[in-house]
């Protein structure tokens, strides 16, 4: 089956990077942008979704209602047990964390987070420390979002 999946090319890039900026712009407005025809671009969508390059369609809180109603954090950690992904699952899925990287170096996972306050914060911070493994966590608030593009 994975011999039928297409490497996207230029234009199904250039859809791909239109809709990371809007996944809501009307297919007419993708395809005029890519000189396409409506049905030609709704083709390549369906083809990009079917073969998992677009994994679906999510909303995003706007900039500035985010920031003013809640605190966005990066939480650096330092496991000590081995594997780290052992550690990682408890925690992986909690509502707050909305990216987990596993990295290399000083730290072993960073964490993207978003709570209602700095107390919230704080609350998420303590309960993480209490995790049998977690050794350090360093916590940097966000102070203003300069570039935030998502990703596919």
């Amino acid at each position: 089956m994975e011999a039928n999946i297409k490497t996207p090319d230029a234009v199904d890039e250039k859809l791909l990077g239109l809709l990371e900026r809007d996944a809501r712009r009307p297919v007419m407005a993708l395809a005029r942008a890519v000189g396409l025809s409506r049905s030609a671009v709704q083709e390549r969508l369906a083809r990009l979704e079917r073969d998992g390059i677009i994994a679906g369609y999510t909303l995003m809180r706007g900039g500035r209602k985010a920031a003013v109603s809640g605190t966005r954090a990066v939480l650096l950690v330092g496991i000590e047990s081995r594997p780290c992904d052992t550690v990682i699952r408890l925690f992986k899925d909690w509502t707050e964390i909305k990216a987990c990287y596993s990295v290399a170096g000083e730290f072993d996972a960073i964490l993207l987070v978003d709570v209602a306050s700095p107390e919230a914060l704080g609350e998420l911070r303590n309960r993480l420390a209490a995790l049998s493994g977690v050794s350090t966590i360093t916590t940097a608030p966000v102070l203003r979002t300069l570039v935030d593009r998502p990703s596919v």
